[in-house]
């Protein structure tokens, strides 16, 4: 007899299925993402086609979830059958980056906080001296005394004030409009991009932590480890925790699972079932299930070994509980290299102002108390927020931000090099059309990921490019402290200038760059979608003056932004090509 575990039966539904097949008992969380799965429908403030396609997003979002979770084998190795055909399954953990993870002599660790549903960058990272930024947000901007300022242009939502030490410490790194080419604005598909670091274009079913912990841990899925590498608690993607081979490390779906866990030695309660022959028959299913997770005892242990601290004062709130479930991990020695977690609603399409100060607020007080829990431990542990896009430039009639694109990161820890990277939106913003819906990429989040691997981890070119799929530049000075940092400070304001003309212009243009000093700058056209079109420099440029020959044709007419990016500065002039 082959038992077959969904989350349902474990969880307590009187239901036990006999099937010739592999047993299957990963339980999975729905990550909250539009403020209807909770409440009461709100006001939609889309169009009709816009909002039909929402919906069917949705529930394709959760069709797909639940077959994840009614597939995906759990996360350890237990018992299947019976008698002398018993034998032990074990959790897929073959990926790529969980490979290289054990090559790299590290015991760094790698948080990673997902913002379920699409958080509004704009109103998180807050281009203050915009006049389009006002001017498109009527009654939802956020005005310049509450924020909390990061330099003469952008200010964080005076919600996340708490982050201000680590700002004034160096603690904290703002990634501005994160993305990638062509964004898909689907729940589902953008997530699983920003997990799997996938084109746009390309589906996978592994995701990029997993194929790095397979590059750091090599042969680990022939001589099985007595820890898990990888540990989701929460609804943060599957993906995440999952390699080319599977399922890999372990997963909680939520902070009072892993509290079980640890208190008790137990995944699932054995005494929690009813006084029935299904209850029984639930009771000898937990017990076999509880007593084969293959990564129980280590989990159990480093719960035991570990404390939080009381002065840490975690907020309320699942995404503090789950963070304070990893401090108790890192600090009890489990030697896991990257932890998911996640807080949800972010999908904000009415009534904005009311729903995400708290959620910012939550991710600021929740990251504070969790750095001051770690202790000696900070040290070794970065922490990183994504969202699957941004929301519209413009409000909507319902006081709320639809799907877009680009949206900031955050980085915290003392091995983050503070400060402000990629082109910030306020001159963007000032330059599109009042009609354009969706902020532009400005650095690929691949390139935050290949910084990452390689800074962080110690991830050698090569197999940075094999986990990403290719090459991807780092951005310089991003971690600091973990390999070659460049001594060269970074440029003073005006040092680097831009212009172009004739503009508009309907044939050839001339772009001047002028450098205070020699540098590495990549000078390129793109389109409003975030599209390059031309790449006029991608090398070293000499100090002073160089004019670059700009040929237009065959681009359409319309507006363009022509950027210059050095290592840590970058500007962005538009260009209007006319026909």
């Amino acid at each position: 007899m082959i038992l077959s575990l969904g989350l349902g039966a474990l969880a307590g539904e009187s239901r036990i299925t006999h099937l010739p097949s592999t047993l299957s008992a990963t339980p999975h969380t729905v990550l909250p993402m539009c403020d209807h799965h909770h409440h009461a429908p709100p006001r939609r403030a889309i169009s009709l086609d816009y909002g039909r396609d929402h919906d069917r997003d949705h529930a394709a979002w959760s069709r797909r979830d639940f077959l994840t979770s009614a597939t995906t084998a759990a996360a350890g190795a237990f018992l299947i059958g019976h008698g002398a055909n018993a034998r032990t399954v074990r959790a897929s953990s073959h990926t790529p980056l969980l490979q290289s993870l054990g090559q790299a002599e590290t015991d760094r660790v790698l948080v990673i906080i997902q913002l379920g549903g699409g958080n509004d960058g704009l109103n998180m990272v807050v281009p203050y001296t915009s006049d389009a930024y006002y001017r498109r947000r009527p009654t939802i901007g956020q005005a310049a005394s509450s924020l909390m300022t990061l330099d003469e242009d952008y200010g964080l939502n005076g919600a996340m004030s708490s982050l201000d030490p680590m700002w004034g410490a160096g603690d904290l790194a703002v990634i501005h409009s994160a993305g990638y080419p062509n964004h898909n604005r689907s729940h589902f598909r953008s997530t699983d991009i920003w997990a799997s670091a996938s084109n746009h274009n390309e589906v996978r079913t592994d995701g990029w932590t997993g194929r790095t912990v397979d590059r750091m841990f090599p042969g680990h899925t022939q001589d099985p480890l007595e820890y898990p590498v990888a540990i989701r608690i929460g609804g943060a993607s599957s993906l995440l925790t999952r390699g080319s081979a599977g399922a890999l490390g372990m997963s909680f779906s939520n902070p009072d699972q892993f509290d079980r866990l640890a208190q008790t030695g137990q995944y699932y309660d054995e005494s929690d079932v009813p006084a029935t022959l299904a209850g029984d028959e639930l009771r000898f299913v937990r017990e076999i299930y509880n007593s084969g997770l293959r990564y129980r005892q280590a989990v159990y242990d480093a719960s035991q070994a570990g404390s939080n601290d009381g002065g840490a004062n975690y907020p309320g709130g699942s995404l503090a509980s789950s963070l304070a479930s990893v401090a108790r991990l890192i600090k009890g020695g489990l030697p896991s290299r990257i932890y998911a977690v996640s807080i949800g609603g972010f999908d904000t399409h009415s009534n904005q102002l009311s729903r995400q100060p708290g959620l910012l607020r939550q991710i600021a007080d929740s990251v504070t108390a969790f750095n001051a829990d770690l202790g000696a431990d900070a040290s070794r542990v970065l922490t990183m927020t994504f969202s699957e896009f941004g929301r519209t430039i413009g409000q909507n009639g319902a006081g709320g931000t639809d799907h877009a694109e680009a949206s900031p990161m955050l980085l915290f820890g003392p091995g983050v090099g503070g400060g402000l990277y990629g082109e910030g939106p306020g001159p963007i913003l000032d330059s599109l059309p009042q009609n354009a819906s969706a902020l532009p990429m400005s650095v690929d989040f691949r390139r935050v990921y290949a910084s990452l691997l390689g800074g962080w981890f110690g991830l050698s070119a090569s197999d940075t490019a094999s986990v990403l799929g290719g090459g991807f530049s780092v951005l310089d000075g991003l971690v600091a402290g973990a390999g070659p940092v460049s001594t060269t400070a970074p440029p003073e304001a005006g040092s680097l200038r831009l212009s172009v003309g004739p503009n508009p212009t309907a044939g050839h243009a001339r772009v001047a760059v002028s450098l205070d000093g020699p540098a590495a700058v990549r000078v390129e056209v793109v389109d409003l979608q975030g599209r390059t079109v031309r790449v006029l420099a991608d090398g070293t440029l000499p100090a002073g003056d160089t004019a670059l020959p700009l040929d237009t044709a065959g681009l359409a007419a319309g507006l363009y932004l022509v950027r210059l990016r050095t290592p840590r500065d970058a500007r962005t002039v538009s260009l209007t090509v006319v026909r």
